[in-house]
């Protein structure tokens, strides 16, 4: 019996971690095509990359803190550089394209983001393979749910009404290069 426990715990251990790798590794990986992508094409795959993420660490038993640990630091560092573009390129943008609609939808957005920061950072500090960390992340889950769905449905509708195609390849590349330059540097 023991032996079956430790073979499953290898097993969650290799599984998690080439997870993890993997995913640490996407935004480093150079553009495959040459075509340009819009910025709500852009921030939409990061949505899915998060949930993707949040739905792994979900399952993944808590027999090593290491790999739901690794899990959770791709989450938070996704989930980071995703608000700081959002924040600094695409937001500013909004409150000009939603006009008086735009502020307070835009000024909730900042609000939110702020709220999940929080609920990351405090996050961070807690054992994964406590009941309170799957609590208090199951109301972060809950938050970046709520926002993404908001997001999708009313920001990118008017992203994609109202700024032409041109541009919204423009403001992808914009979004594509400030991503890049704020993701964490991998070690040498």
């Amino acid at each position: 019996m023991g032996r079956r426990k430790g073979s499953n715990v290898l097993k969650w251990t290799l599984i998690g971690s080439g997870i993890a790798t993997g995913a640490a590794l996407i935004p480093l990986i150079p553009a495959i095509k040459k075509r340009a992508i819009r910025a709500t094409t852009i921030l939409t795959k990061d949505h899915r990359l998060v949930n993707g993420l949040i739905a792994t660490l979900e399952v993944t038993p808590r027999l090593s803190s290491t790999v739901r640990k690794r899990l959770f630091e791709e989450i938070r560092m996704n989930v980071m550089v995703h608000a700081q573009v959002e924040e600094e390129i695409l937001y500013p943008i909004m409150r000009n394209l939603m006009f008086m609609r735009g502020e307070s939808k835009v000024d909730e957005s900042y609000r939110e983001h702020q709220q999940i920061k929080d609920l990351l950072n405090s996050l961070a500090m807690m054992d994964p393979n406590t009941d309170a960390f799957d609590n208090k992340f199951e109301d972060f889950k809950s938050r970046i749910q709520h926002h993404v769905v908001e997001e999708e449905a009313e920001m990118f509708l008017v992203v994609r009404q109202r700024i032409s195609t041109e541009e919204q390849e423009r403001l992808g590349q914009r979004i594509h290069a400030r991503k890049i330059s704020s993701m964490p540097k991998m070690a040498a």
